[in-house]
């Protein structure tokens, strides 16, 4: 369990510098180019780094200030240990698009703000980031560290999932890796289980964050993708798409059965429950595209795509 004081203002950013053995081999893990060979021999640093290190730890990242756990979650140790190699080919492309003036980034299930970070670590003052996470102590990580950064005027967060119809839902909690969240759909939900979380469509997130306007959109919200895109692209207006989207586009491992990418039911309010079947990732690329994104880049978890 997270320790809530280890993310209050009375443990100032600092207080939990790597010391030891520990400290030594983080070093040396974050002292190899990112790309291979060098990704394998930083991997068995991580590995002897991580027995001696237990947790939060204070870091410099991208420039940044973070408090990061080496073992809470895969993303979290990749970014902590390898930050040159962690999504290397998505940020290029992401830091390419951040440099424009007044750059608008919205992180959809931002867990603990990789994405989000690199993004202020590239981004001009006129730019914006607004960075959604639904899991309460992941939520509470993230404002401490956009507090440490004195970014709380460009970074705003909001603790709370996003689907296809406003409410109240359940998220299921990755036991092993706590960024493995994702909200139930309604046969999961009612049989009990998981924490339970608001709901917004991704109209509202935009709405209650006063944006005119989303420049990259970011959705990973485990294998739901399609139920925070398509309501959005259906019901707003062409201006008002996503220049750019960066969706993980890998098969879900749960979480009921996959559909063909059929016309997403109109937003409502006041759903307790999120639909059963989910779009495949095949079948969301194919929707996407029919409205105009070209895929201009397709890692092995991601697909990045320009609006035409």
């Amino acid at each position: 369990m997270t320790d809530p004081d280890r993310f209050s203002d009375s443990s100032p950013w600092g207080a939990l510098r790597p010391r030891g053995w520990g400290g030594l081999w983080l070093k040396v893990a974050r002292s190899f180019p990112g790309g291979w060979p060098w990704s394998r021999l930083a991997l068995l640093a991580r590995r002897v780094s991580r027995r001696a290190l237990s947790g939060p730890v204070d870091t410099r990242v991208w420039g940044l200030r973070l408090r990061f756990f080496p073992d809470r979650s895969v993303s979290e140790a990749r970014i902590l240990f390898l930050p040159r190699s962690w999504d290397r080919a998505e940020r290029r492309l992401l830091g390419e698009w951040a440099a424009a003036p007044g750059f608008t980034f919205v992180d959809v299930g931002a867990n603990v703000g990789g994405y989000a970070f690199w993004v202020l670590s590239r981004l001009g003052d006129s730019g914006r980031i607004v960075a959604v996470e639904p899991n309460p102590p992941l939520a509470r990580q993230l404002r401490y560290n956009v507090r440490q950064n004195g970014a709380g005027d460009r970074v705003r967060v909001v603790d709370a999932a996003v689907g296809a119809e406003r409410g109240a839902g359940r998220l299921a909690v990755g036991s092993r890796n706590s960024g493995e969240n994702r909200l139930l759909g309604a046969a999961e939900a009612s049989a009990g289980g998981g924490v339970p979380v608001r709901v917004l469509t991704l109209a509202d997130v935009v709405e209650q964050a006063g944006l005119d306007r989303i420049d990259c959109l970011k959705v990973d919200v485990e294998g739901r993708e399609a139920e925070v895109i398509q309501p959005y692209l259906t019901t707003e207006p062409r201006e008002a798409w996503p220049r750019y989207l960066i969706v993980e586009l890998k098969e879900p491992s749960a979480g009921g059965p996959l559909r063909g990418a059929a016309e997403p039911p109109a937003a409502r309010a006041g759903a307790a429950s999120q639909p059963d079947a989910r779009v495949s990732p095949a079948a969301l690329e194919e929707w996407l595209t029919a409205r105009g994104y070209a895929r201009v880049l397709r890692t092995k978890l991601n697909g990045l795509f320009r609006l035409a």
